[in-house]
């Protein structure tokens, strides 16, 4: 391919090309570029001749992307960011009169014990700056980091992957809970009655490798009965109540149940180690003024949770 004079392209075409190409729509390209329907319609016409490819075509009622569309869309929106953060980088930080939008992903424990305080403490500086907190997905939080659909990622969910940064935000460890009037488990928690009662486990996403509870039973040549498993934090507890199963989860989230429902809270009767709730952002935000507003207001809020201690393990994988 010959190379590309930049200066004789009107850049604002890639902007319009990165709307088209994520909405799937000229009219909606327009409305989140602010531009007409009409002029919208010009960009796509230009970029078909420029690019030599339709871009999009009809599919049904909506549109879809060309195979050329699709190998440009994330290289052009990584280019965009960049761009971004550039110009950010350059220009002065006032909380008080920012506007940003974050985009956070985290499990919905994590987010329902920070973002209280992290809300607050926010808001009180800068009232122009919105969150928006998302599932987590275990497998693709490293890859939404990476095109900029996340600004922040939360919890231990982020597999090693390059340009993603981190920092531990508390150190988190494992309590087990059963109903409050549970026909055979009162007032202590053997590792005997553990191995033999009915389990129910809170999966991330779908990875259903053995958990540190499951490596410390087969420590002990033992292993569990797991008869439930569920991707929800919040409902585990919450069905544990109401059911005759066993739940071993993140402490913090069985203290906040153990308040509300009628729940008996033991220690782990294995051994289980402690590990970090982490934030996780990618190397193109490092050093932007308002992530590091961000970043800074979170740790604060999470440092205040855990156990305070260092964490044992870092890592999900055995």
């Amino acid at each position: 391919m010959s190379r590309v004079n930049l200066s004789d392209i009107n850049l604002n075409l890639l902007v319009a090309l990165d709307a088209l190409l994520g909405e799937r729509s000229v009219s909606a390209a327009a409305q989140v570029t602010h531009v007409t329907p009409s002029a919208m319609s010009h960009a796509l016409s230009q970029l078909r001749e420029l690019l030599g490819d339709q871009l999009l075509v009809r599919a049904g009622r909506g549109m879809a992307l060309t195979p050329k569309a699709m190998d440009l869309a994330q290289p052009l929106h990584r280019v965009l960011l960049d761009a971004q953060a550039v110009l950010r980088n350059g220009a002065t930080f006032d909380p008080a009169t920012a506007r940003r939008h974050f985009v956070i992903a985290a499990p919905d424990f994590l987010a329902t014990l920070l973002l209280p305080g992290l809300i607050t403490a926010i808001h009180s500086e800068a009232p122009g700056i919105t969150l928006e907190v998302v599932p987590s997905a275990r497998r693709g939080n490293a890859w939404m980091l990476e095109t900029g659909e996340l600004d922040l990622a939360l919890g231990a969910i982020v597999d090693d992957a390059p340009g993603i940064r981190r920092m531990d935000l508390c150190t988190e460890g494992f309590s087990c809970a059963v109903r409050a009037r549970h026909p055979r488990i009162r007032g202590s928690l053997s590792a005997d009655q553990y191995a033999r009662a009915e389990h129910l486990v809170i999966t991330l996403g779908d990875d259903n490798r053995p958990t540190w509870a499951d490596e410390a039973l087969a420590r002990l040549g033992r292993t569990r009965c797991v008869t439930v498993r569920v991707r929800y934090f919040m409902a585990a507890p919450l069905i544990v109540a109401r059911t005759d199963l066993v739940v071993t989860a993140p402490s913090m989230l069985i203290r906040y149940f153990a308040s509300l429902v009628p729940l008996q809270v033991f220690e782990p009767p294995i051994p289980l180690p402690t590990y970090p709730e982490e934030a996780y952002w990618h190397d193109r935000y490092q050093d932007d003024p308002a992530h590091r507003f961000l970043r800074r207001h979170l740790l604060r809020v999470g440092s205040s949770l855990g156990t305070g201690t260092r964490p044992e393990r870092r890592s999900w994988r055995g």
